[in-house]
């Protein structure tokens, strides 16, 4: 999840002394969403603070993109509370290190990188990561390749229906799903669709040659994640932040590409942001219980926001398996679980928590 560094002051909920129109403008907006989440009361849940450790050094790391087999965690790191920075894409070995690296590659000019996803298959090891040249206006899929052990810039994917791009899932070299927050147009329709939630962030889907448009708008669509079950049926899911849900497509097949079927609707009752799978087969959702919280939090960081984590099954129902005021993380953006451990990532500040995690 992104959101423009506009605000200037902001006090307690409910209090505009001294704001700036714009701020009004994006208070507005946090009402638009929800108008009972200005306060949410997010009680602890999970792992405390003697249970984590931070991993410093990684500014704005939104995203994360693990590999299991070579225990590798990708991360996608951008300050995003000033305009004009640019951002990196890291590693950490989770073998040996907790420090991560800045990935040895050249990226290209301008590169503000957003949601990525990791392609490896026998001939493959990909990252595809979504890159924001100039805010607003211009949007990119940048390739990563890795051959052995060196990495390299190898495409950039562009096209009219790649809108205002979030997050992507890339399920091979010809297919991609991708989810937009907005539709077309610059910061000024976006803020308009935020305000009265227009339905205009809607799916693009590249086959490997040409982008087409899945549909299924939703007022600020967030993370994406294709996600075939053990027995061979294949579903995408989508996070609609406005919403408070994850929605779950089935997807069959017309000569080769996907079609989306009806949509279940998974309602967390939290602003859901980014989706990742566990090895059960269980979808987890990292959820913002306050958007006023959020956007106080985008200006300043001393403001905390709250962030909680979602284990959703197979079969729709969920849990919150963690939850913090802010104290621990503040908007927090995408959860991983891997081997006794969860990796939580987040919007704005400069470290990824790492937590012991059982189940």
């Amino acid at each position: 999840m992104k959101r423009p560094n506009l605000l200037k002051r902001t006090e307690t909920c409910g209090n505009s002394s001294g704001i700036s129109l714009g701020t009004m403008l994006l208070l507005l907006f946090a009402s638009a969403i929800s108008l009972t989440n200005c306060g949410a009361d997010i009680k602890a849940v999970g792992p405390t603070a003697a249970a984590c450790t931070r991993i410093e050094g990684l500014p704005g790391p939104e995203d994360l993109a693990l590999d299991k087999e070579e225990r590798i965690l990708y991360i996608s790191s951008h300050e995003r509370r000033i305009s004009d920075q640019t951002g990196k894409i890291y590693w950490i070995d989770l073998k040996n290190s907790s420090v991560p690296k800045e990935l040895p590659v050249k990226f290209p000019p301008e590169f503000r990188p957003h949601g990525m996803s990791l392609l490896k298959t026998k001939d493959v090891y990909r990252l595809y990561v979504i890159s924001h040249p100039t805010l607003y206006k211009i949007h990119t899929v940048e390739i990563f390749e890795r051959k052995g052990k060196d990495w390299s810039h190898v495409g950039t994917l562009s096209d009219p229906l790649i809108t205002s791009p979030n997050d992507l899932s890339v399920a091979s070299e010809n297919e991609i799903y991708l989810s937009n927050d907005h539709g077309s147009g610059g910061f000024l329709r976006y803020l308009w669709d935020d305000l009265f939630g227009l339905k205009r962030g809607e799916i693009a889907y590249y086959d490997g040659k040409t982008w087409s448009n899945l549909g299924n708008p939703l007022s600020y669509g967030n993370g994406i994640l294709y996600a075939p079950d053990s027995k061979g049926n294949e579903f995408l899911y989508r996070s609609g932040y406005m919403d408070q849900s994850v929605f779950q497509f089935p997807i069959r097949r017309e000569q080769g590409k996907a079609v989306l079927g009806e949509a279940r609707q998974i309602r967390i009752n939290s602003g859901s942001d980014n989706l990742e799978l566990d090895s059960k087969g269980r979808i987890f959702v990292v959820g913002h219980g306050s958007t006023y919280k959020f956007l106080r939090h985008a200006k300043n960081p001393d403001y905390l926001a709250p962030t909680q984590v979602f284990r959703i099954s197979p079969d729709g129902s969920f849990e919150e398996v963690f939850a913090t005021d802010g104290s621990l993380i503040s908007a927090g953006s995408t959860a991983i679980p891997f081997e006794g451990r969860l990796y939580i990532a987040q919007v704005f500040n400069p470290f990824i928590l790492n937590c012991e995690y059982s189940d």
